[in-house]
């Protein structure tokens, strides 16, 4: 799970990362360092922390799976303890107060479930072995395109936005791409066959599939076109959370 805090002092959220361990919550021992002021986190990790409540976890960051100390409860109050921050006390509250009991209660902290597995995900499962080989779907290139990529930098669509609708940025992607093929006057515009995609609640509609040749042109679409121009609009009113990642996938970052 991922939060966002508000630094009283530098007025900007910084994230904290933390992991489920057989029903604890642990967290990124460098993250909670930083929100509360020390130069060097690896330095107060070291001095504070017990051994007993520390362990190695690998994670995804930025740059991959990467491992990093993890700290439990007690050493994150440790290092709230130690800080000079005169924010401390308000970070206590808000973690202790606010975000740990909502995830004991609900199970996550925020309006968002970031604990279900995404319909988008599902979906994909469900209905990746109905294409024929020599032809794929806007999902299921969609999986290794968007949601891999931004799962790399840290951020994992969720199953339901702000509203309490399910999050589905294929359908999105799907109309943008055939709009996208017809203004190119591309000879693969109209040329899609059908495949019955169905939905966890049993619905089954037509969707597009398209030949593999026509996966540059996808590709070129959903990198120069859709993350960079229409992403933001369509996950600022589901989840803006998403917006401080969806830079990080741009082609020019890679």
């Amino acid at each position: 799970m991922l939060f966002k805090y508000e630094s009283e002092e530098e007025q900007q959220l910084k994230q904290i990362r933390t992991a489920e361990i057989d029903g604890e919550l642990w967290f990124v021992a460098s993250d909670v360092a930083k929100i509360l002021g020390y130069a060097k986190p690896g330095n107060a990790i070291n001095t504070h922390c017990k051994p007993k409540g520390t362990l190695k976890q690998g994670i995804l960051t930025e740059g991959g799976k990467q491992t990093t100390t993890l700290i439990n409860e007690p050493n994150v109050y440790r290092l709230i303890v130690k800080s000079k921050l005169p924010s401390a006390e308000r970070f206590e509250e808000w973690l202790f107060e606010q975000v740990i009991p909502s995830i004991r209660k609900k199970g996550f902290y925020g309006k968002i479930n970031r604990t279900e597995l995404p319909n988008f995900i599902e979906r994909y499962k469900d209905n990746y072995h109905k294409l024929p080989s020599d032809h794929f779907s806007v999902i299921s290139e969609m999986f290794a395109r968007l949601y891999i990529e931004l799962e790399k930098v840290g951020y994992i669509v969720p199953n339901k936005g702000l509203t309490g609708k399910q999050i589905m940025p294929d359908i999105s992607v799907g109309r943008g791409f055939a709009k996208y093929l017809k203004d190119q006057n591309s000879n693969f515009f109209d040329t899609h066959k059908t495949y019955k995609h169905s939905f966890p609640d049993g619905l089954e509609v037509d969707a597009n599939m398209y030949h593999v040749d026509a996966l540059p042109s996808f590709i070129k679409y959903i990198h120069e076109t859709w993350i960079p121009q229409k992403a933001q609009a369509y996950f600022k009113q589901r989840d803006p959370v998403a917006l401080d990642y969806l830079p990080k996938i741009l082609p020019f970052n890679n």
